[in-house]
């Protein structure tokens, strides 16, 4: 296949292919640069049906102008056959990554996650639901940078099942709904996000078993996998994030995909700030300082991505209240020593004085201040 002709392509190498179309690594002529060439199977040239779709789904990808979607060049046709030009990155997918290293680190995990909601997101807020989320179809690059690929088979909110009667995805991946009238909205994203973090902080599939079967008894029985339980480095809130977004029904999942990885990145700082040295810092409590202003940059590579405030640090509220309520008292105690003292010293220099055991009755009772000048005034001081 090498250098075949295309139109103005050579196509190069078969990156892999499925049920909406063949993607070839090749050779643009006219712009003199390898790209990604997606082209619509042969079988499918003469079916309206088909290429409508193809089109039509070509276009809205074309349409996400988001770091996180592989940019699409130009959509056309070539002796009949569709086809969609997009921009060739050079990165390895997900499930090669587990595969080569086992699982990630919860930080790399929530980091990857993150990026693919953005790009779910954006795919959401057009219609589109991707409905085969899963690790191969997370290529990551340099730096950890993460793109969401094959939106090829994402397909409108709410359109049921494809033309075979077969359910479009992967059954490790696919939310109960799916297995039964094939509903397709943004919460059977957000379910297949859930098993993809899942995946990365364990380095297996959330249920056992390689049958549609077993798949569907765990997708629809079996409590969504605890991570924490077979690694210990993974915070116990990253559990819970796992279990929402696993949720049978799908309203009580997370209402988008940003959500989820929004609930990920805090259960995953805010275990981290547990641990934070505090020897020598000033802190001051967020509810005296109010929301942290520092900004955090995750990723630098070819595209800007979102930057978070820096998490505030938790703290045990100190209680100083008994300490300001004895502070009176403390003050009434000093205040009636000195007065105790000076009486004592009056008593012990005027003790046999005949002038101030005949003081008049109305005279006014010296204060500590008096008494203390008269003692010095009687001493020649």
């Amino acid at each position: 296949m090498d250098g075949t002709a295309f139109g103005d392509y050579r196509l190069h190498e078969l990156l892999g292919n499925g049920g909406m179309g063949e993607v070839y690594k090749a050779y643009d002529t006219t712009a003199e640069r390898m790209v990604a060439l997606k082209v619509l199977p042969p079988q499918y040239t003469a079916d309206d049906e088909y290429r409508n779709r193809f089109l039509r789904e070509g276009k809205a990808v074309a349409g996400l102008h988001e770091p996180h979607v592989i940019p699409t060049h130009r959509i056309g046709e070539i002796d009949g056959r569709l086809f969609v030009d997009m921009a060739l990155i050079d990165g390895i997918d997900v499930r090669k990554i587990l595969a080569r290293t086992g699982p990630m680190t919860p930080e790399r995990a929530v980091h990857v996650i993150e990026q693919a909601a953005s790009a779910l997101d954006a795919a959401h807020n057009q219609g589109l639901v991707h409905r085969d989320v899963k690790p191969s179809n997370l290529l990551v690059t340099t730096n950890d940078f993460t793109y969401l690929i094959d939106l090829g088979v994402a397909g409108v909110t709410d359109e049921p099942l494809n033309r075979t009667g077969l359910a479009i995805g992967t059954y490790a991946y696919m939310a109960p709904e799916r297995f039964t009238d094939g509903r397709s909205d943004a919460r059977v994203d957000v379910y297949a996000l859930a098993c993809v973090l899942s995946e990365c902080l364990t380095g297996a599939r959330p249920f056992p078993g390689t049958t549609v079967y077993q798949q569907y008894h765990g997708h629809f029985s079996l409590t969504p996998p605890r991570p924490s339980d077979t690694h210990p480095d993974v915070p116990v809130g990253l559990d819970n994030v796992v279990a929402r977004g696993m949720a049978k029904d799908p309203a009580a999942r997370y209402s988008s995909a940003g959500q989820l990885a929004e609930a990920a990145y805090l259960a995953l700082h805010r275990s981290a700030d547990l641990a934070l040295p505090t020897q020598g810092a000033s802190h001051v409590p967020p509810s005296v300082a109010g929301p942290a202003a520092t900004m955090v940059e995750t990723h630098s590579g070819p595209h800007p991505i979102q930057v978070r405030p820096a998490a505030p640090v938790a703290s045990t509220p100190v209680d100083v209240g008994p300490v300001r309520n004895r502070r009176p008292a403390l003050l009434a105690l000093a205040a009636l020593a000195v007065v105790l003292v000076a009486v004592v010293i009056g008593i012990l220099v005027w003790g046999g004085d005949d002038e101030a055991e005949s003081a008049p009755a109305s005279s006014t009772v010296a204060t500590p201040t008096s008494l203390a000048a008269s003692h010095w005034s009687a001493a020649g001081l």
